[in-house]
């Protein structure tokens, strides 16, 4: 007999008493046990003495800690009674039944109206794979659904979990974290463990009083367990980490507003990030709330419905609530109420769920921030458009990129700013309104306005930089850099291009919004600053936009150049669009301007020059010479030696197309010799295009293949696509005049597609001579691009006055 059952008497040997045995069979003190399972020392040896009953849960860790199986142990102990009692004077009774243990299921209701995320449902399907690639081999499968507020998270989640609960036959549990919301500060996870331990049937009087303890006994209790958890709102990984089991059968689903990066990186969960619905799932998520037949009835106001709600499911819920509690109103007139700024996120509101409001559910997010990057999150939403780079983020707070590049990923961390590409962000158009609510309330009417004309003055800055690399010598659009302005620098032409590229939709958007807030400097300045980009990259409906924003912008301009500078931009945009009528209307006005004030010669020359290029492309060449003779001078003067080369150069045009041979190849040559402050690809190649025209007309054909070559090099360098269609079809005349027609189709043919592309409408001419009977070559007797219908086909070498021999028509 033990020293045990001598204490408790002769009787059977009780589960206590069995685990005294075990435990000094393996020289373990009952601190070491306590250790071992979590359980307090007096609690074990309360159990051991047979004072209070032991139950499964003890079992098992016992046992773990023992190295035992758990049969061993016998069963747990029905509840003692009083020692005092002698047990062989006690009736016979049998025990009570041990009450029924169901495996908890705290999930809330599913969403009453859930749409979409199909791709989101694939992706967390992932975690009841039996497949481990490279994660989460040993532990539990941990997955993070993020995005900022109102965007679907827990309606995912709890649809998902409710979706697969039977894959969970040990339970489903659900803790709310409240990371952030209206309920004051996030749960500590020492008290959403004890609500999921007792969920999980542990004794309410053994609940150890640590987070690390009540850690560990759920990792206990979920050992040999298959439960998923459902982490709601959570605010960081340390708050989340205590609450994930050891079990590889668990599923852990967090929602949260940030990123949740430690969980990613230290405990190897999977993230899937909402963002707003694609548009098609928004109105399908509006059929399902307002019905079929009233969304069918008006299917462009229910998009844009979509579109005025961000595609944010909360807005979209919201706003269908307002449509539903009306019904007899139109989803126009929903739209109409959406319309403005100032009134949308209280119209995106409720009436008596405060928590519902979009103002409400944003500013949880907000109040979480630290004060720099709340600062930064109000002025950041002062910008014209949506999306934003380091550079332009540190001139609206006045600070360098580095810093603005922390401040953008704190913002983007917790989905106040989404992450468009690297090193690019951009607002969702709520969030963004929300900001500019804020700053309106926060921030002193003259710190927004600095804040406003700094980043004016960058995108100015920049698109100067980029003009002086595209065409060197150029005049700048306006005055130094402001202080706290850092401009972009640009080390070659690519790096300029794809600056104006990038911004290129910010940029429209800033010219826009400073005509709008009556500021004329930004409005034409910087439509004047990309005219070049425009130019070479084809943008002709922006650059149309642009320079009819700046000219509207410059009437109200102090500065006396303004107006005559925005007439020419608008002039050549129109010409470069095919609105010869309209450009000349515009060009002629800024001629006018210029006669009755001359202090503006650069703006007369440029003025002459495009309605001289104008006329040439119609045909005009007489009008054209007239029109560029006294711009020659003018250009002089200026001591400007771009102007003066372009001048050369077309004004050796228009003598080309008038035949004047010799007086063409004075002035080009004449171009040619000038030397610019910078390479000016344009203008060289366009004098060596037309150079290698004369010299074909005048029968030098190897010296004009050798001119042509090298236009057609400097034009690719500058990436003009219409004056390469040009190069390569006088290219194609050359070797057909040479008696090469299968050198001379390869050129044509690329001259066609790129003649295509830019709408050039000599294209038609010269598809119309490729695709002519097999066999004929173009510029053959039978006809083609370099000579008239009845022109003399190759023999239009000779020099005379036909523009047809040439290669030019009217209409070019």
């Amino acid at each position: 007999m033990t020293a045990h059952q001598q204490e408790v008497g002769a009787g059977p040997v009780t589960f206590g008493g069995r685990l005294r045995e075990l435990r000094e069979e393996r020289g373990l003190s009952l601190a070491e046990l306590a250790r071992a399972t979590s359980y307090s020392k007096s609690y074990l040896s309360r159990v051991e003495t047979g004072r209070r009953p032991g139950n499964e849960a003890l079992a098992a860790a016992c046992a773990r800690a023992l190295g035992i199986d758990p049969s061993r142990l016998g069963p747990p102990d029905a509840p003692a009674t009083t020692l005092a009692v002698p047990t062989q004077h006690l009736p016979v009774q049998p025990p009570p039944p041990a009450p029924v243990q169901l495996p908890p299921l705290q999930l809330p209701p599913a969403p009453g109206v859930f749409a979409g995320r199909e791709a989101a449902l694939a992706e967390l399907d992932g975690a009841l794979s039996s497949a481990r690639a490279r994660w989460g081999e040993g532990g539990p499968r941990v997955w993070v659904v993020d995005g900022m507020g109102g965007v679907g998270k827990t309606a995912l989640a709890v649809h998902w979990a409710h979706r697969v609960r039977d894959r969970f036959p040990d339970g489903v549990l659900f803790g709310d974290l409240a990371g952030h919301g209206s309920s004051g500060a996030p749960r500590e996870p020492g008290e959403v463990l004890d609500g999921f331990l007792r969920a999980l049937g542990a004794d309410t009087g053994l609940i150890p009083p640590g987070v690390a303890d009540r850690s560990a006994l759920l990792r206990t209790l979920l050992a040999e367990r298959r439960v998923l958890l459902v982490l709601d709102n959570a605010a960081a990984p340390a708050q989340v980490r205590p609450l994930l089991p050891g079990a590889p059968g668990c599923v852990v689903l967090v929602t949260s507003r940030t990123r949740m990066a430690g969980l990613v990186v230290r405990d190897g969960a999977r993230r899937v990030t909402l963002g707003p619905l694609p548009e098609e799932q928004a109105v399908r998520l509006l059929r399902r709330t307002l019905g079929a037949e009233r969304v069918d009835a008006d299917p462009a106001a229910a998009r844009e419905l979509v579109l005025r709600c961000g595609r944010l499911p909360l807005a979209l819920l919201v706003a269908a609530e307002r449509a539903l509690s009306r019904p007899g109103l139109a989803l126009a007139r929903v739209n109409e109420e959406l319309r403005s700024d100032r009134t949308r996120l209280h119209v995106l509101a409720a009436a008596d769920d405060g928590d519902s409001a979009l103002r409400t559910v944003f500013s949880w997010s907000y109040r979480a921030l630290a004060p720099e990057p709340a600062r930064a999150f109000r002025l950041l939403a002062l910008h014209p458009g949506a999306a934003l780079a380091a550079e332009s983020a540190a001139a609206l707070l006045g600070t360098t990129a580095g810093n603005a590049r922390e401040l953008l990923d704190v913002l983007a961390d917790v989905h106040l700013l989404e992450v468009e590409a690297p090193e690019r962000y951009r607002f969702h158009s709520l969030l963004q309104v929300y900001g500019r609510e804020l700053a309106e309330g926060r921030d002193p009417a003259r710190d927004r306005a600095a804040a406003l004309d700094r980043l004016f003055d960058w995108y100015r800055q920049g698109a100067d930089a980029a003009g002086r690399l595209l065409e060197p010598g150029a005049r700048p659009a306006g005055a130094a850099p402001l202080p706290g302005v850092r401009p972009p620098v640009f080390a070659a032409v690519p790096d300029a291009v794809a600056w104006c590229e990038a911004h290129l939709a910010d940029l429209l958007s800033v010219i826009r919004y400073a005509a709008l807030a009556g500021r004329p400097p930004a409005a034409w300045q910087l439509p004047f600053a990309l005219w070049s980009f425009f130019h070479r990259q084809h943008h002709r409906a922006e650059w149309l936009n642009a320079a009819r924003i700046a000219v509207a912008a410059a009437a109200d301009s102090p500065d006396p150049r303004a107006l005559t500078v925005s007439l020419v931009l608008l002039g050549a945009a129109q010409a470069q669009a095919g609105r010869p009528v309209e450009a000349e209307i515009h060009l002629r006005r800024a001629l006018e301007r210029c006669a009755a004030d001359r202090t503006d010669p650069e703006s007369e020359c440029a003025a002459r020059n495009h309605l001289a290029e104008l006329m040439l492309r119609q045909g005009r060449a007489a009008e054209a010479l007239e029109l560029l003779e006294p711009a020659l001078p003018l250009s002089r003067t200026l001591g400007h030696r771009r102007v003066e080369r372009v001048t050369l150069a077309n004004l050796g045009d228009a003598s080309l197309r008038l035949g004047r041979l010799a007086d063409a190849e004075r002035l080009l040559l004449e171009a040619l010799s000038l030397r610019s402050t910078g390479p000016d690809h344009r203008t060289e190649g366009l004098a060596l295009l037309h150079l290698g025209t004369v010299h074909r007309a005048l029968g030098r054909l190897p010296q004009a293949v050798g001119c042509l070559r090298r236009a057609l090099e400097l034009h690719r360098a500058a990436g003009d696509r219409w004056a390469q269609g040009r190069t390569l079809e006088q290219l194609g005349h050359a070797f057909a005049a040479l008696g090469r027609p299968a050198d001379a189709l390869p050129p044509w043919r690329e001259a066609l597609d790129l003649m295509t592309e830019t709408g050039d409408p000599r294209a038609a001419t010269l598809a119309t001579v490729l695709g002519s009977t097999p066999g004929t070559t173009p510029g053959s007797a039978s006809g083609g691009p370099g000579s008239a219908p009845d022109g003399p086909g190759r023999r239009a070498v000779t020099a005379g006055p036909d523009r047809a021999r040439l290669g030019y028509r009217s209409g070019t």
